[in-house]
């Protein structure tokens, strides 16, 4: 598979693999923040699937979470729900030609190509995956190995081969 379809299918298992890891903590533990001026783990992970439900709609015109919103804290298991929805939305839509997108950001009209919007997708889950592994790190607490949601990890759990005749 040499295309966007294994990153997609990598960022959708690897979305599911830290929301799942996040049922391990406290209440207390999902305000932990990396230092005083960044977001709670708890806002990281909203914001992840905040943010993959925009992109699918950007390319899709479907909403993923209507009538929610970064600042609501929401429920591990309705995040995970809404997180494979547009994991899943994102990657069909990677499948359809290239073309431009207009969307509204902060009052202005943007214009990007979807294979732009598709492939920030990625991106930004994986900036933010980071995020909230350092955090944990940061307060001692050892539940999110990065190296265990790597494309490496992903190949093996897919069941690719992974070995060259020599």
């Amino acid at each position: 598979m040499l295309n966007q379809e294994k990153l997609l299918l990598h960022m959708a298992w690897a979305n599911q693999y830290v929301l799942g890891s996040l049922e391990q903590l406290t209440e207390s533990d999902w305000q932990l923040k990396l230092t005083e001026n960044d977001w709670s783990i708890q806002e990281l992970a909203g914001h992840i699937v905040f943010a993959a439900g925009g992109y699918a709609q950007r390319v899709s015109g479907i909403t993923v979470s209507t009538g929610l919103n970064q600042e609501m804290v929401i429920p591990l298991t309705d995040l995970q729900k809404y997180c494979a929805q547009a994991d899943e939305i994102l990657r069909i839509e990677s499948h359809k030609p290239d073309e431009i997108n207009t969307y509204t950001r902060e009052g202005r009209s943007v214009e990007r190509s979807r294979s732009t919007i598709i492939s920030q997708s990625i991106h930004h889950a994986t900036e933010h995956r980071a995020q909230i592994s350092d955090t944990l790190k940061v307060h001692g607490i050892r539940i999110l190995d990065l190296d265990e949601i790597d494309l490496w990890a992903y190949s093996d759990i897919a069941g690719e081969i992974n070995s060259i005749d020599g």
